[in-house]
């Protein structure tokens, strides 16, 4: 199917946070971390989970904070296959920070076109998936508008969704250079 538009709406209970929507002739899909039921102490492993009937099943697991998982050090799998993910942790620039997500045959880059979550961009040759901030939803959070250019089909979805509840904050310039400046520091305090 070829461009493509839909909004995700934001949703909240007792065990889950994320957005769900209805993505055109591929139907109702819902993305959404589970939220930890006691304070986020450690290394403890989360989970973001894609759930729909049209899409391919897919989580991805990582450390967090606030039970949402990270990019950082993160594994994905789509079907039960594992996805590979890697992203350059020193870059200066969106470009240079942006993850390279390969799963069988397709190459996907995920990276941010404005500064902080305001707007992404999924794309592999052929298609651009872009995510902005929409309406406001009372008590609940921003919808996430999803426009796809090009031909767009089942796991191209199922990907530009699953990461709305995934934290990605790695892939910020800013973040790069405040880990550098604490990078800095170590360096200067252990050399004296």
């Amino acid at each position: 199917m070829s461009d493509l538009t839909f909004e995700l709406e934001p949703f909240e209970n007792e065990a889950h946070k994320g957005f769900r929507g209805t993505a055109g002739p591929y139907g109702e899909v819902m993305a959404y971390h589970i939220k930890p039921v006691a304070p986020n102490r450690g290394k403890i492993v989360l989970r973001s989970q894609l759930v729909s009937e049209h899409l391919p099943e897919a989580h991805l697991d990582a450390i967090g904070a606030g039970g949402k998982p990270s990019v950082y050090q993160a594994t994905l799998e789509i079907d039960g296959t594992p996805a590979k993910l890697r992203y350059n942790s020193y870059g200066l620039t969106r470009a240079a920070r942006a993850l390279h997500i390969t799963y069988a045959d397709r190459a996907y880059t995920y990276r941010y076109t404005t500064s902080l979550h305001a707007n992404i961009e999924l794309s592999r040759p052929g298609l651009r998936i872009t995510t902005k901030d929409g309406r406001r939803v009372k008590k609940v959070g921003v919808c996430r508008d999803v426009s796809a250019q090009g031909v767009v089909d089942e796991l191209d979805l199922a990907l530009a969704v699953l990461f709305e509840v995934v934290s990605t904050e790695p892939l910020v310039p800013v973040v790069a250079a405040l880990y550098a400046s604490d990078r800095a520091s170590a360096n200067r305090v252990g050399s004296e």
